[in-house]
């Protein structure tokens, strides 16, 4: 990840990341593999992302606490069910929450330092 990226960029990058790959994937659903590797990545995102918030000495807001549980729980869910069946409309739904996770990453006033050592 670039220097040049703001901490606040260099957190949401990760999830515009992921909803531009999930929208790739869905425009070649032919590619079952395309689309499974892209959910499970997407999942260790959320996942990893929920630990490192739930794991800091930062004071969080319960609500952020729970938002990221039932977020990371629905991606996982999501993930189960697509790779069982496709669904255009849960596709579009995952690239949605996605920007908007990043949106929000943009525009918090502070947010937690990713360790260098992760590969988004």
């Amino acid at each position: 990840m670039s220097d040049s990226l703001s901490p606040q960029e260099q957190v949401a990058f990760p999830f515009l990341e992921a909803a531009v790959r999930i929208d790739t994937a869905k425009q070649n659903l032919s590619d079952k593999d395309l689309l499974i590797q892209v959910l499970d990545d997407n999942v260790a995102l959320w996942l990893y992302f929920k630990n490192l918030l739930l794991g800091t000495d930062q004071e969080i807001a319960e609500e952020t606490k729970n938002f990221l549980i039932q977020a990371s729980e629905f991606m996982v869910k999501s993930a189960q069910l697509l790779q069982r069946e496709v669904d255009e409309d849960l596709i579009s739904r995952l690239v949605t929450i996605n920007l908007n996770m990043s949106e929000l990453l943009l525009q918090a006033p502070t947010v937690p330092t990713i360790p260098s050592s992760h590969c988004g």
